[in-house]
């Protein structure tokens, strides 16, 4: 139940609304930021995407041509991610354009680094920012952030504009269903419409999203829905619009409902249901328009959207039910959260297994990490045998494996050993060339850093064959012997590949 070292990946026995939409015969493609799992089949091509283009972290240190993956195969990206993605949404939407399509863009922007091109950011560093510290602490709010946060979502805007305007240079516009939406609250200290909370926190202001649906001719135009909705909603929903069968599993009860009908119809009648929010073992609960945070204080939110009035002490009977569903979907949901998964390497669709170090563990006296936040990170300042890096994996397939270091190595550290320990095996493998690269990101930066780790090129290194058999265990990579003190490798990633006969 976090966001990173695995835990944020989605059970396998999901169905994705890629998957059920392949299955009635949809081209699916992902374009920009799958948080979901880097190795098949968690990997996007595993979850119902035909093609995907961009990465499987969390973020991204670097937004210009940095490194990405097509399908499993790295390259190098083109230009500014949000442009890049678009340009594969668009050769994508294009070449299916004859068939049923579902075009997923995840944006990883705004978010930090705090990146953004030229033109964007001219238009607003001189701009008066109307809402600049409205409703919130001015010493919290930093305005070189937030300047670069507008720039950022304006250019959101353009490429959702070239997306709009392919669909109607091709005649789809009419057809295609267009869902809008983000994730979470600003993560920064910025306009929220007053609500209380940001990224991070459960109260309104953290979990609340704007959603704008657009289906010219099936969805009213300028029709506000204050149906009580979330992200679950939108694969029920979305199947429901498309006339697609949307069977119920009893083995997998689904958390969200179709909102099709209060979205074609200005009368339909609202659904009363409930929702639950958790960060960090804290949980709100809305019930219609009520909000339970998890210090036990109410507010109604149709009256009360900023959260100024608790209503608990003179709404005893409410709050206790409340508190009550809220214990009981703590029991439930943290008792069935699966203990932590093995990351799985040797699929027989997907051969090579890539494990970045933002999936791994490291201990030791020299060894860290390039940033606190696993994402994009690598490890670094290897020099002893006692520096450890950790993935728990599971190869599905018996058989022999080649494994391959990303690494950098100075000259002093040319035919150091690095040794492998799985399940009672070991290989030692040996640094034959040097490599070593500048860092990067740094230069593109409108505001200086905080977390998010820099970026750099790194080497592959095989470091040998080793046959592997069909059972979980720890994946342990450390030195073989100590470098000199002057002498450190870096490892951003270790990469199994499943070998032919």
């Amino acid at each position: 139940m976090g966001v990173t070292q695995g835990d944020e990946r989605l059970d396998l026995d999901e169905v994705t609304i890629a998957d059920r939409l392949k299955s009635h015969g949809y081209a699916t493609g992902a374009f920009g930021k799958w948080h979901n799992g880097s190795q098949y089949p968690y990997h996007p091509n595993g979850r119902g995407f035909d093609d995907f283009y961009g990465f499987c972290s969390g973020h991204w240190g670097d937004y210009f041509s940095p490194p990405l993956e097509q399908n499993g195969i790295s390259i190098r990206g083109n230009g500014f991610v949000a442009d890049d993605f678009t340009d594969h949404a668009i050769e994508f939407i294009r070449k299916h354009a004859a068939e049923p399509f579902f075009c997923y863009v995840a944006f990883n922007t705004p978010h930090s680094p705090m990146q953004v091109p030229d033109p964007y950011m001219d238009r607003v560093k001189d701009r008066t920012l109307k809402f600049f510290h409205e409703g919130r602490p001015a010493e919290k709010e930093d305005e070189p952030t937030t300047r670069a946060a507008i720039a950022m979502v304006e250019n959101i805007d353009w490429n959702v504009g070239r997306l709009l305007d392919l669909l109607d240079q091709l005649k789809l516009g009419d057809d295609t269903i267009i869902v809008y939406f983000n994730d979470n609250g600003p993560n920064s200290f910025r306009w929220n419409a007053g609500m209380k909370g940001r990224k991070g926190t459960v109260d309104e202001g953290g979990v609340r999203s704007p959603l704008i649906i657009h289906w010219p001719g099936k969805i009213p135009p300028g029709q506000r829905v204050d149906q009580l909705s979330g992200a679950v909603d939108l694969s029920p929903t979305l199947c429901e619009l498309a006339n697609i069968p949307f069977e119920p599993d009893p083995n997998h009860p689904l958390d969200g409902i179709s909102i099709a009908k209060q979205l074609v119809d200005r009368n339909a009648p609202k659904i009363s249901r409930s929702l639950f929010s958790q960060w960090s073992g804290r949980i709100a609960m809305r019930q219609d328009q009520y909000l339970l945070d998890p210090d036990g204080a109410l507010f109604d939110l149709s009256n009360d959207p900023t959260q100024q009035t608790d209503l608990a002490p003179s709404d005893a009977p409410r709050t206790a039910s409340m508190a009550s569903d809220v214990k009981r979907w703590r029991d439930e949901v943290f008792r069935s959260a699966q203990a932590q998964r093995p990351f799985l390497i040797g699929h027989p669709t997907r051969p090579t297994a890539l494990l970045p170090a933002q999936d791994g563990k490291c201990k030791g006296p020299s060894v860290t990490r390039s940033d606190t936040a696993p994402n994009c990170s690598f490890f670094t300042n290897i020099r002893s045998t006692e520096d450890t890096l950790t993935w728990d994996i599971e190869p599905l397939t018996a058989g022999r494996y080649s494994l391959w270091i990303h690494c950098t190595a100075p000259d002093s550290a040319v035919g150091a050993k690095l040794r492998m320990d799985f399940n009672g095996k070991q290989l030692v493998g040996t640094i034959e060339k040097a490599f070593q690269s500048p860092l990067r990101g740094q230069a593109n930066d409108r505001v200086p850093r905080k977390s998010e780790s820099l970026m750099k090129d790194f080497q592959m290194a095989k470091l040998g064959l080793i046959e592997l058999e069909p059972r979980q265990g720890i994946c342990q990579i450390r030195l073989a012997e100590s470098l000199a003190t002057d002498a450190s490798i870096e490892i951003q990633a270790v990469e199994f590949r499943l070998e032919s006969d």
